[in-house]
Parts: structure tokens; C-alpha cells; sequence
């Protein structure tokens, strides 16, 4: 039960696909962009001979990546500069920002097999454990980090540092509270899993996973299972029984007052949305509430097709999607789509151009405006309403659209012959 993700009742068919379904519009006459472009580091991997992950902070203007040196140890480049301790070895896809991008970690360890690992945080070098799972885990408020990890034949959580009590397993992602003040995780005891909220062992059951808390801490959700009928816990208290679950579903609404999740009867899948359930489909994921709390979207497939299930109502069906967002204002969403190999931005029910690749369609904080990134041939360009920037050479792990205001944003991408971290700020104008 010691995995790597969180656990899930359900073998559920995860699509990374959206389609949407149609809104009015919100018309905006189309901007000018005028680009400043900051050199931010030179891209080097060194001697490692492996294709590795170069990684983006949250706020898109940091970058890190690991480097191998001739005879000598790994080192850790963040913004072109050595950071944290030399080693043996770095697990390639642990490198881990905070959502505040002000700090970082990752895991360590010598290559050979069976070799002992250690968490770096904050530049320092943590105990070696026999194991550690992934991922590791930021408190939303960057205060706080743990991870589980393998002392032995033993599982414990590792939490600011502190090791706390030891199981015959343990399973994540570890759930923290919005503020960070609260933490809970499962853990299997005498052949029975439970959930640990803030260090209190709860009700025994077969399996017990995905625990959620609510944006203001005070309510608690998770999947269990006993016997051959699965149901949610919220609040201490079993729902409705299904067949399966799928635990990863769970959803609190931002104002902490709706929940949905995924739940399977007989062989159909239903989003079960404050008790009340949807209409049947083949598969179910990505439930997301609007930040009014007031609408709620996923992903729905039928007969090999997919589309974006809004408000209860299908939209188009598709061979794949993904990004699926609302608004600030909650009234517009978007989404990505696939066309075999080409992509289209969804907006408010309405198809954009085609593009071999495409991706982080993000609303700007006013509501009127979408930018994503878009290009051909591994070449990328911001796209604002239609509108595009020149193209640059590529995207790091984490490449996103941040907006800094209703007419500013910037991301990060490479430039150049070398391709060189490059942060993009794009001011968006009415012509």
C-alpha cells in the first residue's frame, strides 16, 4: 500500500483529457504584446548522460536542474548557480519547489541498488532512510514539509524533520490544511489502514486513503473500504456505499461547503456531488469546483471519447484534453483538446486554431483575457486572445502562464542556440 501517489480504490481510467461545455463568450478587442525578455541561466547538465528533468518554480522565475561533473560529485544548479551539497546521486523527477518558490527539495542517494536515500530541504542534507516515497510535500503555505519514508521493515512520516510514529506501511500524498496547522496521512496497523490527522489514529478499515481537508481545515474527507463496499468518510461519518472509488476524485470547494468525488455502480462511474449523483459514464477524474464554489466541471469518457462535463452537461466529445480551468470570475472556462496529434485550445465553447502542441491555458485576473502557450515543431509562443509573441526553443517542467496583473504576465522558456532560461514578461495593450 506504500505508494509513490496517492492511493486509489479504483483503477480508474485517468484521462489527462477535457473538453468543455459551451458559455457565453466574453468578447475583448485584440491586444498588442510588446515582450521583455530577462536572461535568467545557462542550461548545463554536464556529464549526465541521462536525459534529465529541468524544473520551473511556481512563479516561473526560477529554474532548477541537476549536474554531472568528470570525477566528481552531482551538484544541483538553481538559476546557474551550485546549490545545496554535492552527491552521490539525484533521483531525477524529486526536485520539489515550494508553492511560494522560495524553497526546494529533493531526493538524494548513491546509484547502486539498495543504496540508502536522503531528502535535501532548503540546501541541507536530511537522515538516510532504506526508502523514501514521492512525493514530497510543501504545506500550502511553504511553512511546512514531510515525507514518508522506510526505517527497517518500518514506515513512519517524516515531518519538519521529525520522525513520528512507525507502521508496518504508510501511503501519501501527505494532506496538509491550507494554513498548514493541520496534517493527515494513512497508515496500516495489525493488518488495517486508517487515517493519522495531526497525529491521531482513526477508525480501523480494509483500506483507508485520500484524505482531503477543507480550505479552512476544520473538515476532513477520505476514501475507505470495508469488506467488498466502498464509501467516502467526511467529517467521521460513512456515506452511501459503492462498488469502487476512486479516492484521487475527492473534492472540497474552495468556501469548504461542497464535496464531490467519483464513485462506481455496478459498470458505470457517477460524480457524487453533495450526495447527489451525476450521470452514468465509462470513466470519471479531474473533478474542479469554480472558485464561486458555485459551478463544478470533470472529465467524463464515453465509447473511447472524452469530453468536459459542466454544470451536469456534456460538451463536445474528444480524443483526449487536459488544463481544464475556470475564471476568476467563475462565469468562463477552457480547457485543452487533442486531435490525434494536433491540439486546440477550448474557451467558452469555442475552438482555437490548431498547434502541435499546446498547453497552460490560464485566465487573466480580470476574467476578460486568456494567454496559453502554443507552437510547432517544439517551438512555443505566448498566445494572448489570438495574439502571438515571437517563438522561443522550449519549456521547462512546470512552464506556466502567471499573470501579474489584468495586463502583464510572464512565463518561462528556453532561448536561443543554447537555449537559455529565459523569463518572458509580456505586457498586453489595446491597439
Amino acid at each position: 500500500m506504500r505508494s509513490l501517489a496517492m492511493v486509489s480504490l479504483a483503477v480508474l481510467l485517468v484521462v489527462s483529457v477535457i473538453c468543455a461545455q459551451a458559455t457565453v463568450a466574453e468578447t475583448a478587442p485584440k491586444p498588442k504584446l510588446v515582450t521583455t525578455e530577462t536572461f535568467l541561466a545557462k542550461l548545463h547538465t554536464g556529464n549526465l548522460s541521462a536525459l534529465v528533468r529541468t524544473v520551473a518554480s511556481p512563479d516561473n522565475r526560477h529554474e532548477v536542474h541537476p549536474v554531472g561533473r568528470f570525477g566528481k560529485s552531482l551538484v544541483v544548479s538553481l538559476d546557474g548557480q551550485a546549490y545545496g551539497p554535492k552527491l552521490q546521486g539525484i533521483y531525477d523527477g524529486t526536485l520539489t519547489f515550494s508553492p511560494d518558490s522560495r524553497r526546494l527539495a529533493y531526493l538524494a542517494g548513491a546509484p547502486q541498488k539498495g543504496a540508502r536515500r536522503s531528502v535535501i530541504l532548503d540546501g541541507k542534507e536530511g537522515k538516510q532512510y532504506d526508502e523514501v516515497a514521492m512525493p514530497l510535500m510543501f504545506s500550502p503555505d511553504s511553512r511546512r514539509f514531510a515525507y514518508l519514508a522506510k526505517k527497517g521493515k518500518m514506515w513512519l512520516a517524516v515531518v519538519d524533520g521529525v520522525e513520528m510514529k512507525e507502521y508496518e506501511d504508510v501511503a501519501g500524498p501527505i494532506a496538509f490544511s491550507a494554513d498548514g496547522a493541520r496534517m493527515a496521512y494513512s497508515a496500516k496497523a495489525d493488518g488495517k489502514w486508517f487515517i493519522v490527522t495531526d497525529g491521531q489514529e482513526g477508525e480501523p478499515y480494509d483500506i483507508a486513503a485520500g484524505p482531503v481537508f477543507s480550505s479552512d481545515g476544520k473538515r476532513l474527507a477520505f476514501a475507505a473500504r470495508s469488506g467488498t463496499r466502498c464509501f467516502v468518510v467526511v467529517d467521521g461519518q460513512p456515506q452511501k456505499e459503492y462498488d469502487d472509488l476512486s479516492g484521487e476524485t475527492l473534492r472540497f470547494s474552495p468556501d469548504g461547503q461542497h464535496l464531490c468525488y467519483a464513485a462506481k455502480r455496478g459498470k458505470s462511474w457517477v460524480i457524487v456531488a453533495d450526495g447527489v449523483e451525476g450521470p452514468e459514464y465509462d470513466a470519471l477524474s479531474y473533478p474542479v469546483y469554480s472558485p464561486d464554489s458555485a459551478r463544478l466541471a470533470y472529465y467524463g469518457a464515453r465509447n473511447k471519447k472524452v469530453m468536459v462535463v459542466v454544470d451536469g452537461v456534456d460538451g463536445k466529445p474528444y480524443d483526449q484534453a487536459s488544463w481544464l480551468t475556470f475564471s476568476p470570475d467563475s462565469r468562463r472556462v477552457a480547457y485543452l483538446v487533442h486531435f490525434g496529434e494536433k491540439n486546440r485550445v477550448v474557451v467558452d465553447g469555442v475552438e482555437g486554431p490548431e498547434y502541435e502542441r499546446a498547453m497552460a491555458p490560464t485566465f487573466s485576473p480580470d476574467s476578460k483575457r486568456l494567454a496559453y502557450l502554443a507552437g510547432n515543431k517544439d517551438k512555443f509562443a505566448v498566445m494572448v486572445d489570438g495574439v502571438a509573441t515571437r517563438e522561443y526553443d522550449g519549456i521547462f517542467w512546470g512552464t506556466r502562464i502567471v499573470f501579474d496583473a489584468p495586463g502583464r504576465l510572464h512565463t518561462l522558456l528556453r532561448s536561443g542556440p543554447d537555449e537559455d532560461a529565459t523569463i518572458v514578461d509580456v505586457q498586453i495593450t489595446e491597439r
